[in-house]
Order: structure tokens, then C-alpha cells, then sequence
């Protein structure tokens, strides 16, 4: 992995078509959760298909600081929790990505009083973390916010169950709370929890260790408190990341390649091979394989983005990207992030012309001929659009921002040189850099 310096960029030089095959990595907003549920039990936990990320190494620094010890090879990792863990988590890191939230549930649980930065993450909108509280404080949790920090105070003897229904299908927000059900007292349920495939992974592991997790119906869960869980006697492997192998598939789709994405789970991505079909684009797909290749004409298509099961956020800007190639006018409504859309003015300096026709929505008229220039991810998934586009426009580009595109993706730029394109990691000469302002933060 790279420095995070914001000076390194990377070049592109568009026009070229993918083809070949690319593996799917573990699934980041996966292993995230998993780390952070085992500080509910002492032992050792052993996890496998572990992506090397930005965002693992802060996560390990914070588990670290807590109290946790680990080893680390390749795609495997051991964490080892030997005592009760420490509430201060490293302020440094814990403010710097939006999962950190993740501790609260877990500590509470055992029993440990935290004491938390509000967390950081991607400035892509308003995240806020009331529901948390809510959920947490319902269990006898007492929760303060002052100076930009968070302290949770946990009940003398233990959490007490509780029923809860979420205003809105918060992923962090339902992790939280099933982390913190599991070891409670009685039985709790939870309605129009968030049902994503990395929810379910979670409650997986859990259920592995000992914990009394019931799918009710789709949104709906009952968990019954048990007094400790079991850490597994064998390793537990991360389930693929769908957002990845869905950036690989529009990647393609960009280029007019032809490639298979390997190690995937095709049924977790089934809103978004929906629409590259609709759009002309020919795919087959097995358990763990999605082969794509460009059919006779591509038409507009539009996208509404939604909790899932329906298309994902996190894959718009990639998608976007696509639609600049794509005949006819294409739209695309973002309804989970209002500040999702900060990257159109950098993609408009490739010559996309995108317009506004809404606050959140954006009106896309292709084909559009992209031109080379300088740009700057704003963002996470923002970054992986930016160099997409950049892998269709004319001429040689630079996207800066990498520290962003690190935070949610192994090997970025290899897969996508073993992929043909043409491709580079650089660090910036001062004169090189875009005059424009650069975003700090993260997704």
C-alpha cells in the first residue's frame, strides 16, 4: 500500500479495453464489523479472505489501543482480545473513518465505559448517529455528547433487551445493535433493520459464536441475550465485496471489454446487473463468476439509488461514469447521501457536461466524448468513478486523491493494469498538482 500522501496521483491513458479476469477481494464494510464484534469475547479469532485496506490498518490500530493484539499474513488475520478491553480507543484513528461507531455496541456489552471521537468518514452527507443512541440508551445505556466526543456508560450489571424499531435501515446503526443484543438480558427485537449482504455476514459469525439470532422476516430480527459467546475453533472467511466486483463490471462495461469477475457472489449484485443488461451489455454468470462483454448498441438508462436490495450508492459515480458512454439521456437519483454528488464538478472537467436537474438527481446526455485532465476524488467511491471515466476519456489523465481510493480497495491500481489498461501510480511534482482545492476525509 501507499504513503496517504494527497501528492500521489494516478495517471491514465484512456481509450484501451479491459479484458481478462480480476479477483474479488473480502468485502471492506464486511471485515469492519467482524473486528469490532471481537471485542464482545476473549480468545482468539481467526479470520480469512481479509482485504488489505486503509481502513483495516485504522481499525487495527483502534483494537489495538483498546487492548487486542493481532497477526497479520496476507489475507489472513489473528486477533487476539486475552482481557477485558480498555474504553479509550486511539482518538487519531477513530475519528478518521465512519466505522469506528462499530465499538460502542460490543463495549457496551461487556460492560466497559467508552469513550469515542465522533467519527469521520466521507464527506458525502449527513450520517448521523442518533439511532445508535437511541437503540443503545433504550438498553440502559447513558450516553453524553460534549466537545465532540461521545462517552458510554454501560449499566452496573449488564445491557437489558429491548424493542426497537429504526426510523430508517441504518446499516452501522442495525450492527451496533445487534453486537449489543446478543449479550443482553432477555430478548430483543429489531424492525426494518438493514438486511445487506454484510449484515447477514455478521450475523453469521455471531450466530457461529454462540449468539441467538433470529431472521423474523426480512426486516425484522429477535435476539435472545446469552451470557458469552465462543470464539470459532477455525478460521471465518469474509464474504467477497460486491461494491468492488461491481466497479470491475462497469469498468469493463466503460471500455467495452470483456472480463470475469472471480470470487463474487452474482446474487448480491442483482440491481446492478439488471440495469447493465437493460443498458445492452451481454453477461453470464455462475455461483462465483460474472462474465461481461459488450453487446451491439448501448442505450441510456435510468438509476435510482435505495437501501438494499435496490441499487447501491456506494456503486453511482461508477455508474455515471458509464452513462457519459451510453446513447441517449440518462438520469440518476441518489436518495440515501445528499452530498453524494460533489464529484460532478470534477468529472465535468473531463467534459462530461452533466447537468442538475434536482439537488439529487443529475441528467447525463450521451454518448459524451471525454477529454484528459486533471481531477480530484472527493471521495471513497468517488475515486473509483473518476478513474473510470479516466479509463474512456481521450488523452492522459490524473486523478489525485488515491489515500481515498485505499481506504475501500486492495490493489486498485494492479488489477486494473492486469486488466490492459494503461495505468500508473506517481507522486506529484508540485507543478503537476490541480489548482483546484483538494477534499480531506473520508468514506
Amino acid at each position: 500500500m501507499t504513503s496517504p500522501s494527497s501528492k500521489s496521483y494516478i495517471k491514465i491513458r484512456g481509450g484501451l479495453k479491459l479484458k481478462g479476469e480480476v479477483e474479488v477481494s473480502g468485502a471492506k464494510n464486511s471485515i469492519l464489523p467482524l473486528l469490532f464484534a471481537s471485542l464482545a469475547t476473549q480468545g482468539e479469532h481467526h479470520f480469512q479472505n481479509v482485504p488489505q485496506l486503509r481502513d483495516l490498518n485504522l481499525t487495527l490500530k483502534m483494537l489495538s489501543s483498546l487492548g487486542l493484539s493481532y497477526k497479520q499474513s496476507k489475507q489472513e488475520l489473528i486477533i487476539r482480545n486475552t482481557k477485558k478491553p480498555s474504553g479509550n480507543p486511539c482518538a487519531k484513528s477513530a475519528k478518521s473513518f465512519r466505522a469506528s461507531i462499530l465499538c460502542l455496541g460490543p463495549l457496551l456489552a461487556v460492560g466497559q465505559t467508552v469513550k469515542i471521537p465522533l467519527p469521520g468518514g466521507c464527506e458525502i452527507g449527513s450520517r448521523p448517529i442518533d439511532l445508535h443512541i437511541e437503540g443503545l440508551k433504550k438498553m440502559g445505556a447513558k450516553i453524553f455528547i460534549k466537545n465532540s466526543y461521545i462517552t458510554a456508560i454501560a449499566p452496573k450489571k449488564t445491557l437489558k433487551a429491548c424493542k426497537m424499531k429504526l426510523k430508517f435501515p441504518s446499516v452501522g446503526a442495525t450492527e451496533n445493535l445487534i453486537t449489543a443484543c446478543v449479550l443482553a438480558q432477555g430478548i430483543s427485537y429489531l424492525e426494518n433493520t438493514a438486511c445487506e449482504p454484510e449484515i447477514l455476514d455478521l450475523i453469521n459469525y455471531l450466530k457461529k459464536m454462540g449468539a441467538k439470532i433470529e431472521q423474523i422476516k426480512k426486516r425484522q430480527l429477535k435476539i435472545t441475550g446469552v451470557k458469552k459467546l465462543s470464539p470459532l475453533k477455525q478460521a471465518y472467511s469474509v464474504i467477497p465485496d460486491r461494491i468492488e466486483a461491481g466497479t470491475w463490471l462497469i469498468a469493463g462495461a466503460c471500455t467495452r471489454g470483456e472480463i470475469a469477475v472471480k470470487k463474487c457472489k452474482p446474487q448480491h449484485l442483482k440491481s446492478l446487473l439488471e440495469k447493465l443488461k437493460l443498458a445492452g451489455f451481454c453477461l453470464k454468470w455462475s455461483s462465483s463468476e460474472i462474465f461481461l462483454k459488450a453487446g451491439k448498441q448501448h442505450k441510456s438508462v435510468d438509476i435510482k439509488t435505495g437501501v438494499y436490495p435496490a441499487f447501491p450508492t456506494d456503486l453511482q459515480s461508477q455508474f455515471i461514469a458509464l452513462m457519459t458512454s451510453l446513447k441517449g439521456a440518462s438520469s440518476l437519483t441518489e436518495t440515501i447521501f445528499e452530498n453524494r454528488f460533489r464529484y460532478v464538478e470534477q468529472l465535468n472537467l473531463l467534459k462530461a457536461g452533466i447537468t442538475f436537474k434536482n439537488p439529487s438527481q443529475v441528467l447525463v446526455k450521451g454518448p459524451v466524448f471525454l477529454k484528459k485532465n486533471n481531477i480530484t476524488a472527493t471521495d471513497l467511491r468517488a475515486g473509483a468513478g473518476l478513474v473510470l471515466a479516466g479509463l474512456i476519456a481521450e488523452g492522459v489523465s490524473k486523478v489525485y486523491g488515491l489515500h481515498h481510493i485505499e481506504r475501500g480497495y486492495e490493489n486498485f491500481v494492479s488489477k486494473l493494469k492486469a486488466l490492459g489498461a494503461d495505468i500508473q501510480l506517481r507522486s506529484a511534482k508540485k507543478k503537476d498538482r490541480p489548482s483546484r482545492f483538494e477534499f480531506s476525509g473520508s468514506n
